[in-house]
C-alpha cells in the first residue's frame, strides 16, 4: 500500500484539513477582541467609533465583526432549501 503522506515545507496550520470545525467561543472572541483593540487603539477609525458610540458599544461592534469573519459562526449560517 502506498503511503500518501508527504513531507511539506508548509506549517500544518496552513493545511485546510487541519482547520477549525467549530465556531469561536465567547471567551475566544473576547481574547480576539482585546487583541484587536490593543492593535487598533491608536487609529483614527477606532477613536472615531469610540467617540460616536462609546467604548463598550465599540467593543461589541468589534466583537460582532470578528464573529462574522468566522466561517463556522452561526451568524454565517444559511438554511438549505425551504424553511417551511
Amino acid at each position: 500500500m502506498k503511503d500518501n503522506t508527504q513531507a511539506s515545507s508548509e506549517p500544518s496550520w496552513l493545511d485546510p484539513r487541519n482547520g477549525r470545525k467549530t465556531p469561536f467561543t465567547d471567551a475566544e472572541l473576547d481574547v480576539l477582541t482585546d487583541d484587536f483593540i490593543a492593535r487598533m487603539a491608536d487609529t483614527q477609525a477606532w477613536q472615531d467609533l469610540v467617540a460616536e458610540v462609546g467604548e463598550q458599544q465599540a467593543r461589541e461592534v468589534a466583537k460582532q465583526r470578528l464573529a462574522a469573519q468566522d466561517a463556522n459562526s452561526l451568524i454565517n449560517w444559511q438554511p438549505a432549501g425551504s424553511l417551511h
